[in-house]
């Protein structure tokens, strides 16, 4: 063992030039959301100034994974006739090879299976046992710690002991220390000899912390940024959720620098390492630094991505020729009028693309649109009671707005609120009852029985969950400051919607905005299968402001003073489509017009036979295919509220690609639930401002959307979240981990 005791090199070195590549491996890792607001995130998306094949490169070397799918996959693609030879020879055109198919198909059956991770910490030079005996390494008891700490630091309200003002006024880095500093088994649980006592010497300071810290390691420019990144992937989870906090505060015009808090312990845990670390250790590490620095021959990885292109222009194959089935051009829906007879706007959710074929096949005088699913209006909103607003927008964008629930007068808010109040304080009294040492078990001998009616009531009840009533009025205000929108700012809102989804003229009597959620018992990935484009909540409170704004007469005079006459028949109305049910809700029903009744009625007919059409062609993936339609919906129906069910539906998988173009050209094509559908009308947008828009925020929350599921697949180890049956919910919302396994999982379950 090295002296832990012993001066450290010069700092001078340092200066201030660590702090570039510490922030630019903090910017390397993708942020993700709390439980309850969870949405796609592309865990790629701080790399996407790199090509794909690079990539996967950097990760390789840097935490020994492939994006990629293993050789089996694509030979078995190859063999079942997903890739085709046109498939393989278009992609190795790409690439400007000479060698032929025959060439990469003899390749493919002779390669292996991918050479074992690379080991680049010198953490992984200590051999240690863990709790169950089991031989490791040093890496993984620090993991484990690391992760601990994060659980009690971040958490919201589970765990029976809190993190106290004091503790958390210190970050995560001073919580960390503090911990590590009184954990009296430490020396035993990683075999550090001495190892509280060197935590000791360790500087309050972060930044001081991590200088020492880089000064023992010895790394500087592109190989500490390299370094840093590493350590900060064995931690993935709670990286990416320190990322998120960053992300969130910067959002609302907050500093927080949460990452580089927990880079710094990883930092200095390496440091640790160097210091207890023996001349053969050191000189172990030293050779797989130089081994990672030398995989430059990356032939086989880059053949591999040959096969990964062939197999995506298999899919384009495919989808060209369902675009080209249909009749391109088609006429406007027509009710005799010159016009349809109503326009359903859905989001361009993939789920939707099912529904939205069905309706225009039973209603062929039924205009349906694209739009994303919060309908243009950048919202957070307050309900009644003590909960924090819930964000209603894309995670890329700032909520400029409040929507804040009323029943129409100062004093019933107030009356209401307090109720609410109360009924929460009540709760938390329970919930703090339920965990002190006197009182745990005479409260459940004392009340046990209170709940089993509710608890057999809800385990028999058939039918699906409903959404609490989200009915009540609601006031528009600026999220900084409070004050109501001008005439002009909702005008420009409403504007800014029917210009991004193409709705300019033409307007049918009835205008119907689609929002949609998931409805689900028991799982704490509820969110996940809700609206991203809300945030991970449903798009019915969105789609209700959307069609207020819209149906408000001054908002309509601002709107013709825009060029966009909307027609005094025309009338807007909000629904939700349950994604897991395929049933569309009318919402605010009495605020509709008599005249408009039978328009309504019959549009309703329509959402029910096509709700019918959909569930037929969804039941085959959820393994319900035999069912007539009243047993089918009976048991999807069930499945939203069975505790057991791991899988309700299916949500966004298999998502493969975005289209933005004029319904008319892919109406009648069978895309398979597979496609992001959004409207564009090039000829009302000369001066391509609405597709460059378009490109940057639909798009990007497609591309998170899409890359999410396909690392949840390719890295489920590191990007998926595991196994549903063995998840413990962390910290309130923060997250889940798999059994007692202390590391945060995110992306998708195995069952998604």
């Amino acid at each position: 063992m090295s002296d832990v005791s012993a001066p450290l090199p010069e700092l001078q070195w340092l200066s201030d030039d660590w702090r570039k590549p510490v922030k630019q491996a903090c910017d390397l890792i993708a942020p993700v959301w709390p439980l309850d607001q969870w949405i796609a995130v592309n865990p790629f998306w701080g790399l996407r100034h790199f090509p794909a094949p690079r990539v996967d490169q950097v990760l390789n070397e840097r935490a020994g994974f492939s994006m990629l799918m293993p050789t089996e996959f694509y030979r078995e693609a190859w063999e079942g006739g997903r890739i085709r030879e046109d498939d393989l020879r278009a992609s190795i055109a790409e690439r400007g090879d000479e060698r032929n198919t025959a060439w990469y198909l003899d390749w493919l059956g002779r390669k292996g299976a991918i050479t074992a991770p690379l080991r680049g910490s010198i953490l992984d030079t200590f051999a240690v046992a863990n709790a169950h005996e089991e031989a490791g390494v040093l890496t993984d008891t620090v993991c484990d710690q690391v992760s601990r700490v994060c659980g009690a630091f971040f958490d919201q309200r589970q765990s029976r002991w809190s993190v106290s003002g004091n503790q958390a006024n210190g970050g995560l880095f001073g919580f960390w220390l503090e911990s590590v500093r009184q954990d009296l088994v430490l020396d035993f649980t990683t075999g550090l000899k001495g190892g509280r006592a060197f935590f000791k010497t360790v500087p309050d300071d972060r930044d001081q912390a991590v200088q020492e810290a880089l000064s023992r390691i010895g790394a500087r420019g592109d190989e500490l940024e390299a370094l840093c990144h590493s350590l900060l992937l064995r931690v993935n989870g709670w990286a990416s959720w320190c990322r998120g906090e960053d992300w969130r505060a910067g959002l609302e015009g907050r500093s927080s620098d949460r990452c580089e808090d927990i880079l710094a312990i990883m930092l200095v845990w390496e440091s640790a390492g160097v210091a207890f670390a023996s001349t053969a250790q050191k000189a172990e590490w030293q050779r797989q630094r130089a081994r990672a620095s030398r995989r430059g021959d990356y032939d086989d990885r880059s053949r591999l991505w040959v096969w990964q292109r062939a197999f995506e222009i298999g899919y384009q194959r495919n989808l060209w020729q369902a675009l080209e089935s249909a009749p391109l051009k088609q006429a406007l829906p027509d009710s005799g009028r010159g016009i349809p007879a109503a326009q359903a706007v859905f989001c361009i959710d993939v789920r939707s693309e099912v529904m939205r074929r069905h309706l225009e096949a039973v209603c062929p005088d039924v205009q349906t649109l694209g739009f994303a699913g919060f309908f243009g209006m950048p919202i957070d909103h307050q309900q009644h009671g003590p909960l924090a607003p819930a964000r209603r927008l894309p995670g890329l964008l700032p909520a400029s707005f409040r929507l804040i629930d009323t029943k129409g007068s100062l004093r019933e808010d107030l009356a209401v609120n307090r109720s609410l109040d109360q009924r929460e304080i009540a709760r938390e009294s329970v919930r703090k009852a339920k965990y002190t040492s006197l009182s745990t078990f005479t409260l459940v001998e004392t009340t046990g029985l209170a709940w089993a009616w509710k608890l057999v009531k809800d385990t028999l009840k058939k039918g699906h969950k409903t959404r609490p009533d989200q009915s009540v009025e609601g006031r528009l205000v600026h999220s900084h400051g409070g004050d109501p929108l001008s005439d002009a700012e909702r005008v420009a809102l409403a504007a800014n919607m029917l210009r991004g989804m193409s709705l300019t003229s033409g307007f049918a009597p009835l205008l119907v905005l689609v929002g949609h959620g998931s409805h689900t018992d028991n799982n704490p990935n509820q969110a996940g299968l809700d609206c991203g484009a809300c945030g991970g909540q449903s798009g019915g409170v969105n789609a209700r402001l959307a069609a207020s704004l819209v149906n408000d007469p001054q908002v309509r005079a601002g709107l013709a003073d825009e060029g966009i006459r909307i027609p005094d028949f025309t009338w807007a109305v909000a629904a939700e489509h349950c994604t897991a049910t395929d049933k569309v809700t009318i919402a605010d029903r009495h605020l509709i017009p008599d005249s408009h009744m039978q328009h309504l009625a019959d549009l309703e007919a329509g959402f029910e036979t096509a709700g019918i059409r959909a569930r037929k062609e969804r039941a085959t993936p959820l393994k319900l295919n035999g069912l007539d339609d009243d047993n089918l919906k009976q048991a999807m129906e069930t499945r939203t509220r069975d505790w057991s069910e791991v899988r309700p539906e299916w949500g966004l998988a298999n998502n493969a690609a975005i289209i933005f173009a004029k319904r008319s050209r892919t109406r009648g094509s069978n895309l398979s639930g597979r496609v992001f559908l959004h409207d564009y009308d090039p000829t009302l947008d000369e001066d391509g401002g609405l597709l460059e828009a378009l490109l940057a925020a639909p798009m990007i929350v497609a591309n998170w959307i899409n890359l999410q599921y396909f690392a949840s697949v390719t890295v489920p180890q590191v990007y998926g979240s595991g196994n549903k049956l063995l998840h413990s919910v962390v910290g309130g919302n923060v997250g889940v981990v798999e059994g007692n396994n202390a590391r945060l999982r995110i992306g998708l379950p195995l069952q998604s």
